[in-house]
């Protein structure tokens, strides 16, 4: 009977787990986005700058930049992931489902299978993320 308690005890607290995990940033809500429709998630731009691949601008919404090529978000830079762990079940927190990254060690993870993204890359400072970076379109050369 004890150990039917138990059961019920953790099956009802997988609930309470994952709403202390909170969104950090909706991806892909903003992947391919114009940089209209990302100002109206984020909030107006701090600034913005021509850069070699598009616009590249600067959300104060988790230090976040991203840089549009034709008006699409294309490369989107988050560099302040509070104290989201180095793991990787932050990738939910980024809003995309949780998967195993095709590449994982002390310096990066790395998932190239997500639809629609060509590439997440988290980077680790110590056992938190430092940055993360997403390329929504793979560049010119590796298409």
């Amino acid at each position: 009977m004890r150990k039917i308690y138990t059961v019920i005890l953790l099956a009802s607290a997988f609930p309470a787990l994952a709403e202390e995990m909170p969104l950090i940033l909706d991806v892909p809500a903003i992947a391919h986005a114009s940089q209209a429709s990302v100002e109206g998630l984020l909030g107006k731009a701090e600034f913005c700058r021509k850069s070699k691949y598009g616009i590249s601008c600067r959300f104060a919404s988790h230090g976040t930049e991203i840089v549009f090529a034709n008006d699409k978000a294309e490369r989107i830079t988050i560099n302040d992931l509070g104290d989201a762990p180095y793991d990787k079940t932050t990738l939910t927190r980024l809003g995309f489902n949780n998967q195993e990254p095709d590449i994982s060690s002390d310096e990066i993870m790395i998932w190239g299978n997500i639809p629609g993204i060509a590439e997440v890359s988290l980077f680790p400072d110590k056992d938190k993320i430092d940055y993360a970076l997403i390329a929504v379109t793979p560049p010119p050369d590796k298409k």
